[in-house]
């Protein structure tokens, strides 16, 4: 059994990967979310159970390297940290330098593509909202990146005068009678507009090709339910990409 670790800024996912006897991929078990330095240090050894290796990416600073060394030393199990190719599993990546495209970004398209198996379009919302494209033959056609619903929030929190927002919000998308609802509702409704004018352009782009619209990241619970219902929601597609690597030493 391996240990997947998908690491962000502040916060990890994990996972364990559960083996087939021939060694591959069997599936996932969601371990949750957690602060990378309180994962790495004081590790639950009841909920990460008995695995192998560590198999894991990161987005975050240098530091998360060491937490990573510190949990394996723990553990005592080796560890593997995957980075962005050129190419692997089919899929090619459009970087001039590959190393510059996020590894949250190609481990979602590849599995969405892996998964799908033709077109797709993946729209990942967390700190950042990020589009990206890749077709039938595995080449990623490129993407868009932009600000997340907590940046925007922040933007306008931050740097406009007695503007407050945050707490919660309801499912549906309305025009706010308050200042906090009427951030709230214009925040998703950007969030919403750039989901549906993505798979306006991508399925522009593709012709007649058939899209798979997959959505991931925890910033998907800000849209409004018409826009959910546009894409497979998948919210461990990051973790999926990662347990491609498994049988892989790259």
């Amino acid at each position: 059994m391996k240990l997947i670790i998908e690491i962000g800024n502040s916060k990890l996912k994990a996972a364990q990967l559960i083996l087939k006897e021939d060694g591959s991929f069997d599936h996932l078990i969601y371990i949750g979310s957690f602060i990378v330095k309180d994962f790495c240090q004081r590790p639950h050894f009841k909920k990460i159970g008995e695995v192998d290796e560590i198999i894991y990416s990161n987005v975050g600073g240098q530091q998360n390297y060491h937490l990573i060394k510190t949990l394996s030393k723990k553990l005592r199990v080796r560890y593997r940290n995957i980075t962005t190719p050129k190419q692997a599993f089919g899929v090619t990546n459009s970087y001039d330098n590959p190393s510059k495209l996020g590894i949250d970004r190609w481990l979602a398209f590849l599995a969405a593509y892996h998964d799908a198996k033709k077109a797709v379009v993946v729209i990942d919302i967390g700190t950042a909202m990020t589009v990206d494209l890749v077709d039938k033959t595995g080449l990623h056609v490129g993407g868009w990146i932009s600000p997340g619903f907590r940046l925007m929030n922040l933007a306008l929190t931050e740097h406009t005068a007695l503007v407050r927002s945050g707490g919660h919000h309801g499912e549906d998308l309305v025009f706010g009678t308050n200042t906090k609802e009427c951030v709230q509702n214009g925040c998703r409704a950007a969030l919403a507009g750039t989901v549906l004018y993505a798979i306006k352009k991508a399925k522009s782009h593709f012709s007649e090709e058939e899209v798979v619209v997959y959505l991931t990241g925890g910033g998907v619970n800000h849209l409004p339910p018409e826009s959910k219902s546009g894409g497979n929601n998948r919210p461990h597609l990051v973790l999926e990409g990662l347990a491609l690597y498994v049988n892989r030493s790259c």
